[in-house]
């Protein structure tokens, strides 16, 4: 199917099924939906399914005068242009060939320059434009390779991945309430001020991750006019669980419009059967990593299934030197098994590296106390959301194991203080 059609249908709502995507291991079929809100005079969001490039995008637009929907137009057919450019496309290539991290560290550097070009070029027709003063837009991002998908992200639309055993949050939102602790649903409070969009101003911080995917796994990218709406992660599990990715991308830009409060638009991604077999892998959790996750207090003797379990409820992050590891991300509570780098606690100078587990009471739902410790190195952390712990902990097996290891790792804790 050419990308004009894609685009009709995409511009539709319509699904796209089975698609091969270039690089990609699995079928795909995706789909968006989207809803312009009983209480909004114009749709300011807009969304990007660039299958032939493996993109898929959505921009949550902000600015009088309909500036919201030029801004997040703008940001959309920029990041677009930018990444099925030659040296994006050189970069992705490389990786899929060679799947070190050098080759991933990469692919994120590309990323980043996709929105900090795209930040520019609307900043730029902000400033040529009277009417488009102030205007900005979120910006979401998927990049489908090999089994991953590479997450970039910059303000409060959302990026989740649903897995049979865990519903992951994989993105921070960039607001005034982004480190609070929120109702059940994890939605900010209406007003909440964004701190980090495109356009807001020329420093622009863009979130990149990674993470592994399989089959029956889904993605969705969504604004905050879907995830706002809904009451809890438990019901946007379900909804992006439903029927296929039509069905489900129009059940949950249906339950947000029930409440027609903002502009609402979701992209659903399903991962389907692989095709594709590789005798290489990326050197992540399949191999080294894995075992220095499995040295962390949480997972030290635990038997390989059962470690393969605990860890689908985590995602690989970076922490750049310097910068300070959060105990809070967006409305939960995360700890963290150190995959490579130094991480140091100010208040004692102790380091620690390969194996620690960072802020383990966050999976008893317990808010430490103590200083936040601080990157000496970058550091490659895997982080866990205590929402997802206590989902995967469903099974009473893993939970037993795993919640005695997290006490007994508290006791010692406990002990040295």
């Amino acid at each position: 199917m050419n990308s004009g059609v894609s685009a009709f249908r995409a511009m539709l709502g319509g699904a796209v099924t089975a698609q091969i995507l270039p690089r990609f291991d699995f079928r795909a079929d995706f789909a968006v939906a989207r809803d312009k809100g009983s209480r909004r005079s114009s749709y300011e969001d807009a969304a990007l399914l660039a299958s032939e490039i493996g993109v898929f995008a959505v921009a949550d637009g902000m600015g009088g005068h309909q500036a919201g929907e030029v801004a997040a137009k703008l940001a959309i057919d920029s990041v677009r242009r930018t990444l099925a450019g030659r040296d994006a496309q050189r970069v992705i290539e490389t990786y899929v060939a060679r799947p070190d991290l050098d080759s991933r560290r990469a692919v994120f550097a590309s990323l980043r320059r996709a929105f900090e070009e795209a930040n520019r070029e609307v900043r730029a027709d902000a400033a040529k434009e009277s009417t488009h003063g102030g205007m900005g837009t979120t910006l979401d991002l998927v990049w489908l390779a090999r089994d991953h998908a590479f997450v970039a992200h910059a303000g409060d639309g959302r990026v989740y991945l649903a897995r049979a055993r865990a519903m992951l949050l994989l993105t921070q939102d960039h607001s005034t309430a982004a480190n609070l602790r929120l109702t059940p649903g994890g939605s900010s409070p209406r007003g909440a001020g964004l701190t980090n969009a495109i356009g807001l101003s020329d420093a622009l911080t863009v979130d990149t991750l990674f993470v592994d995917v399989g089959r029956g796994d889904r993605l969705l990218v969504c604004s905050d006019g879907v995830h706002g709406q809904v009451d809890g992660e438990a019901e946007l599990a379900e909804l992006l669980r439903s029927g296929a990715p039509e069905h489900s991308s129009r059940a949950l830009v249906g339950r947000a419009g029930e409440q027609g409060r903002d502009n609402a638009t979701a992209i659903v991604i399903e991962v389907g059967e692989r095709f594709v077999r590789r005798t290489d892998r990326d050197r992540g959790l399949a191999a080294a990593d894995l075992e220095r996750a499995r040295q962390s207090p949480l997972l030290v003797d635990l038997p390989q299934a059962f470690t393969l379990n605990a860890l689908s409820a985590a995602v690989e992050v970076e922490v750049a030197a310097g910068d300070p590891v959060p105990r809070l991300v967006t409305n939960d509570l995360v700890a963290y098994i150190v995959l490579d780098g130094v991480v140091r606690y100010p208040s004692d100078g102790r380091t620690v590296g390969a194996g620690a587990l960072i802020f383990p009471e966050s999976l008893a739902a317990v808010a430490g106390q103590e200083e936040l410790p601080v990157a000496e190195q970058t550091a490659r952390l895997l982080r866990v959301r205590a929402d997802d712990f206590a989902e995967i902990c469903a099974d009473a097996r893993l939970a037993a194991e795993l919640y005695k290891r997290l006490a007994a790792h508290i006791a010692r804790l406990g002990s040295r203080r």
